[in-house]
């Protein structure tokens, strides 16, 4: 058993009897708190140095005792003081530019690319900027005439005469004059296309059509329901009449021709009238579905 100079148990001692008492495996442990196992056992075994630092050990051991439901403050107690050890930051890259002892101020800065480049690449625009025209190969060396800015020499081709000769202007002449006088070019007009008019729309409105006159010989059957019920009605020829879900307190009026074939799927609350008379669809069948064959 590991103890301290007091003769009191270790706090990883305290940890291991706490864990071993609610006979929890240290595998399963380090399972609910989500940490390596590793680090269980160096905190059990009171290998301070394997953990990173009095922070992590003292929060890892927190974790274990509210795990454990015992109180912390008996193991923090007997827990090491130890500061952390201190950042080991090397020299290089990321020392901080003052620190190298070199002043940003002074002759000494010129020296650096950094600062003599950007100057160099700016003078070496500003001397091709300035730099005459006429000195670069290829260019002839006559200057421009300042007298002559003005003007600009524009051949104009005179209208075809029957001699079809070319008439040269006998000096030179402005833009201007040359524009003014020259004929007016025809403006080719778009052709009008007949964009033709909607027709107006005339809304029909139907009319319901008339209820068509009862078949002879047929007789009313009137139909309702208190609940939801299913109907079916078949006529004298064989021909469905009616085949429907009534909801509650719904009715519907028939002329079928005669005798019919009556069929309910919930009789009890179901109510016929055949030929405005009441009949009762349980008088001779009980039960929901009842067959009926009226004349």
């Amino acid at each position: 058993m590991q103890t301290t100079s007091a003769g009191t148990l270790t706090a990883g001692a305290l940890l291991r009897q706490a864990r071993q008492q609610r006979g929890l495996h240290i595998a399963a442990l380090a399972v609910q708190l989500k940490v390596p196992q590793s680090k269980l056992e160096a905190i059990e075994s009171d290998r301070w140095d394997d953990l990173p630092d009095a922070t992590f050990a003292r929060a890892l051991a927190t974790s274990m005792c509210r795990a454990l439901k015992i109180e912390p403050g008996p193991v923090l107690e007997v827990m090491p003081t130890w500061r952390d050890k201190p950042l080991d930051v090397p020299t290089g890259l990321n020392t901080p530019f003052r620190e190298r002892g070199v002043s940003i101020e002074g002759a000494g800065q010129l020296s650096k690319p950094m600062v003599w480049g950007p100057a160099l690449i700016l003078l070496l625009a500003a001397a091709v900027y300035f730099f005459p025209a006429d000195w670069w190969p290829g260019r002839s060396g006559a200057k421009p005439d300042t007298a002559s800015v003005g003007a600009v020499p524009i051949l104009v081709e005179a209208p075809v005469a029957a001699s079809s000769a070319l008439v040269t202007p006998p000096a030179m002449a402005s833009a201007a004059e040359v524009v003014a006088s020259a004929p007016a070019l025809p403006v080719a007009s778009a052709p009008l296309r007949t964009v033709p008019v909607a027709e107006p729309v005339v809304l029909e409105t139907k009319v319901p059509a008339a209820p068509t006159a009862p078949a002879p010989g047929s007789a009313p059957l009137r139909l309702s329901a208190t609940q939801e019920a299913w109907a079916e009605v078949v006529d004298a020829k064989g021909q469905l009449q009616f085949s429907k879900t009534l909801r509650a307190g719904e009715s519907v009026s028939l002329d079928v021709l005669p005798p019919i074939k009556l069929r309910l799927g919930k009789a009890p609350v179901t109510r016929v009238n055949w030929r405005n008379a009441d009949v009762d669809p349980q008088a001779t069948t009980k039960g929901d579905v009842v067959r009926l064959e009226l004349n």
